[in-house]
Order: structure tokens, then sequence, then C-alpha cells
């Protein structure tokens, strides 16, 4: 008999299920998380099926990186920007010169991730056990990971010798550069996600693995005498609906909520209004889990980066990299608000703060103000560019940015035009608008900055003054100030300005999961049958961002964890199945 739970999972016994296909593993998304899952499922001997919602493979992976910059000269290849994976202790790490010892490491990672729990004394650094050991499990498991799929081809990966981490300064790091890793192409560039991912889903493809587009699951198939999932509900329309048994278990890695307006509104801080996230992220399996009792945590928390207003709600990319050294941020009262050239996710918090005083949050929108020089600098970047190289610059766009840049020759110019294109988004912002003194604050913000700049010290926000800011800098404009993230403004004119809004790269909370990838209830128990990875489970990174490429590298880590359990869960019923070589 088949009893239905809220229209989304259904309580039956396995052999009463009509069932369309059945297979050992079923992976749910097709990003990094659900390609390394398959990969380790079919390594483990299992026969895997991937199922991804859209039209096409690779989730919000397949968007990371991509051309940036202008167009390019003759004869010169696009810039672009690669995709990396932040993995602890890798295996070319000692290559490199570097040592990262598994004690060291926890305390930089459990720092960030619960900074107002961290104790250094605690055995478990002052964290709760579940979530130190997930942190021991990224630590322990993530080199093997990434050392599989090198060999496997799935991708080849190499370091990034010179690449610091996002908190190279912080005493807990004492392996400050080289976990971040990269895939080298013939040409020289190195890999975006979408290349990434072809490699990966060649990789499994060649293994045996299937997979399956346009097949959202909507439902789950639940033992109703073990409790464990065992099978999906799929497809887009009843045309095309089957039952899938899972044998081993359901391996969800469909990514966050950012396209889920609901969730996003109830868990996220107000003025996160959208993200890069890919259309599928609209929290899938938050329902699922709910139905079965899930446990959840770090609703609140994604990973940030700001967002130029005008390319809307779901742009193609962030403004990762503010450019230039006569550029600031303010906001709608004129101040500037934040350190320019701190990583985006920690400059994305600034666009959060609420000020108690006026009851609002004066920061929802920032006008990234910056002069001539920087402008021309960032149009006219050669492969060899001494600012600000890399992707997420948002006035370094093929064919220029005239589309989302605002120009007046005065300060108060500009604050009419910023006011006229303010209006223009009533719909994601009603009611903002700038202050009516915002071109005076405005000004008094710049005198401000070019006395910090002349002085090389910036006292009110420390711009300039970490290693990983000054790498991400590049070479200064002008030798003539100490601080070589900061110039002073030419007052001449013309002003120039872009709107930047907060936004998710994807959110980072969800059900919990445990060292294996399942899913587990307030209780610690795990869902037999149900696990998750990436960004649709709670982050074991917590609030923390620790170096570029942390997303890829906690997908592919706790993917191939998930896919690996459950590939023996499996195995465990049948003695036939061998491990794939």
């Amino acid at each position: 008999m088949i009893e239905h739970a809220g229209g989304h999972v259904v309580f039956a016994s396995p052999d009463e299920v009509p069932w369309d296909d059945e297979v050992d593993v079923v992976v749910v998304g097709s990003g990094a998380a659900g390609w390394s899952a398959a990969i380790a499922a079919r390594r483990g001997g299992a026969d895997v099926l991937v199922l991804e919602k859209l039209e096409q493979i690779g989730g919000t992976t397949a968007k990371a990186g991509g051309e940036c910059g202008g167009p390019p000269a003759p004869g010169e290849l696009p810039q672009r920007a690669g995709t990396w994976l932040w993995i602890c202790d890798h295996p070319w790490l000692d290559g490199l010169g570097h040592s990262d010892p598994r004690d060291d490491a926890l305390r930089y990672l459990a720092r960030l991730a619960r900074p107002t729990q961290y104790a250094p004394d605690s055995p478990t650094l002052g964290l709760p056990p579940d979530d130190y050991a997930l942190l021991e499990a990224f630590y322990d498991h993530g080199k093997r990971v990434v050392a599989e799929l090198d060999a496997l081809g799935a991708p080849r990966l190499r370091p990034l010798a010179d690449t610091w981490d996002y908190w190279a300064d912080l005493p807990e790091n004492q392996c400050p550069r080289g976990r971040a890793l990269y895939v080298p192409l013939p040409d020289g560039r190195e890999a975006t996600g979408a290349e990434i991912i072809e490699a990966m889903s060649t990789a499994a493809g060649e293994m045996g693995v299937r997979v399956r587009t346009s097949t959202p699951v909507h439902g789950l198939i639940v033992d109703s005498e073990s409790g464990a999932v065992v099978g999906v509900q799929a497809g887009r329309s009843a045309a095309s609906a089957s039952l899938v048994r899972a044998r081993g278990g359901v391996v969800f890695a469909t990514g966050g909520f950012t396209h889920n307006a609901a969730l996003r509104g109830a868990h996220l801080p107000s003025p996160i209004t959208g993200g890069l996230a890919a259309r599928g992220s609209t929290g899938d399996v938050v329902l699922l889990a709910s139905a079965l009792g899930a446990r959840f945590a770090n609703m609140a928390n994604a990973w940030l980066t700001p967002m130029l207003l005008d390319h809307g709600a779901e742009p193609v990319s962030g403004a990762f990299r503010l450019p230039g050294d006569s550029m600031m941020l303010l906001n709608r009262l004129g101040q500037r608000v934040v350190n320019e050239k701190v990583t985006y996710n920690e400059m994305t918090r600034a666009f959060l703060r609420w000020d108690e005083a006026l009851g609002e949050y004066p920061n929802r929108v920032l006008v990234m103000l910056f002069d001539r020089s920087v402008s021309e600098r960032c149009r006219a970047m050669p492969g060899d560019a001494p600012i600000d190289e890399g992707g997420g610059n948002p006035l370094a766009r093929a064919g220029g940015a005239d589309e989302h840049e605002i120009v007046a020759e005065t300060l108060t110019g500009l604050a009419a035009a910023i006011d006229a294109r303010l209006a223009r988004h009533h719909d994601r912002f009603p009611g903002l608008r700038l202050a009516d003194d915002w071109a005076e604050q405005a000004a008094l913000s710049v005198g401000r900055f070019d006395d910090l700049a002349r002085s090389g010290v910036d006292v009110d926000f420390h711009r300039g003054e970490s290693r990983t800011q000054r790498a991400r800098s590049g070479a200064p404009r002008s030798a003539e100030f100490g601080n070589p993230t900061m110039h002073p403004f030419d007052h001449s004119g013309p002003w120039r300005a872009v709107l930047l809004v907060a936004g998710t790269l994807d959110t980072k909370g969800g059900p919990v999961i445990d060292p294996d990838g399942r899913i587990v209830r307030p209780d610690g128990t795990a869902i037999a049958g149900m696990y998750g990875a990436g960004n649709c489970v709670a982050s074991p990174s917590g609030e923390a961002y620790w170096g570029g490429g942390t997303t890829l590298g906690l997908a592919v880590t706790f993917g191939w964890l998930a896919g690996e359990h459950a590939a023996g869960r499996a195995g465990s019923g049948s003695a036939s199945r061998t491990p794939v070589g």
C-alpha cells in the first residue's frame, strides 16, 4: 500500500512500487558536487544515474569564471577568470615548499567558520562536536578526493603557488598561500567552471554514469517499514514522470535557494535581492528534507558578492574586484562605509548593516565613485594590466560599461543622475533615493579619502594593509604615495559611478549532514538513504569564506564522501558489484 505525506514524500514498501528504473545511486544535480558524488559512487562499483532539472548540465559551477576585461587585441586570446578549488594539505603543497599541519589548519577553519564560538584551548576548538567533525572530514578527505579526481582527469589539477587565502594575515593561518588549485588548459589559461564540468561529466560518462537533463526531482519514495529513502519521483510533466529506485541512496546536489524569493525573504538579510546561482537553485531539497524531519542550519548565511544594480537580480557576473585606486564606495548619505579592497564576501557584509538611528538600511545600494583615470585605465587593460586583473571587474566588460556607468561633470550632476537611475529600480528598492545633501557629503568623503591617500594609511578602514588586498590590487599607479591601493581623486571631472547591491554566489544553508554526507535529524541520527553536498546543505564552512575556491573544494569533497557512502550501502546488498578501476 502506498501512503502520501504532504504530496512530496510517498511511504511504501519498495516491492509494491511500480519502478520505471532501478539503480544503486541517484544523484540529483549536475554541478561539481553532483559529478563528484557520481564519480565516487561509480568508483565504488555502483550503477549511477544523474538527474538534472535544467536543460543543460553544470549548475552554478558552470557559471563560474569566463571571459573578462575589454575586447582582446588582435592576435590575443580573451582575458579569462579561472575557477579554483580550495583544499587543505593537498598533494601538490609540498612541491611549493609549504606545509599545512592538521591542527594548524583546523584552527584556521574553525576560527572563521564559528567566530563567536571559537576557543583555541577546547578539544573541538569551541565548536559543537558535529560541526567540528565536518571540518575534520574536510581536512582529512579533501586531499584524497582531489588526488582521485586528478588521476581520472576529472579534472587535472595543479596548485596556484602565489595565491593568498582571503584571511592570509590571521595568526591562525599558518599556511596562508598555496591551497588553491586550478585546471591548466593547453593554451596556458585557467579552466572555467564550465570546462571543469566538462571534464568531470566526460570522465563520469566514460565510467558508465548515465545522465538525464530536464528531469526535476519533486518527490521521495520512503520505505514505510525502515524509513529509508529508496527512490525518487522525477519528471517535468505527467507524461514524462518516472519512479526511480535508488538501492544505495539519493545524493542531493541541487544548489541553494538564491532563486526562491520566499525562502530568501524568510532567511537572508533583507538587502539581498538576488544572486548569480544557476536558475535551478530554488531550494528543492528544503521541502523534501523538511517532510522527513531533517535538522536545518546556516539558513541565514550565503556566499556573498556585490552585483551591478543595472544587471538585475540574476546577473551573469558579480563585482568580485573593485578596480582602481581613486575609487571608493559611498552610501545614500554620501558616507564612505567599507574597505573597498577586502574580498567580495566580506565587502558585501557592509550592504547589510542596519542603522538603528535612521531605522533603515542606508547601504542597500552603494555608489562606486571613481575618476576619469580609473575608467580609462580599466577600459584599456592589456593582458598584463597593472591594476585589479581578473574576473568581476564591473568596468572591464567587452564593449565598455556604458549601459551601467553614470557620468557627470560635477558631483551635484552625478547625484541627480544617480537618483534618476534609482527611480528605474523602484520595484526592487521602493522609495530608495539619495539624501538631499548627498553631493556635499560626497565631497567631504572625497576630501577625507584624498588626505588618507596622501598619508599612505587608511586609518578609517585599513585599506591596503593585508597581503591579500595588496596582491589583488596589482601594481600602484604611482610610487608617490605609500599605499598602493589608494590615490587622490582627479577633481577636474568627469565624475563616474556604478551602483552596486548585495547578492549571492548562492546560499549556504539547508539540511545538516554528517561526515559521510548523510542528512541528519535534530537528534543526530541519519535519514538512511538521503545524502547532500554543495550549496543545498548547511555548509561546513559556517560563516567562513577561507579562500578562493572554497565553494568547489567543499562541494567535491562532500559530494565524493556522499557518493562513496551511498555506493557502499548499495554494495552491502549485492556482492556482485565490484569497484570500477
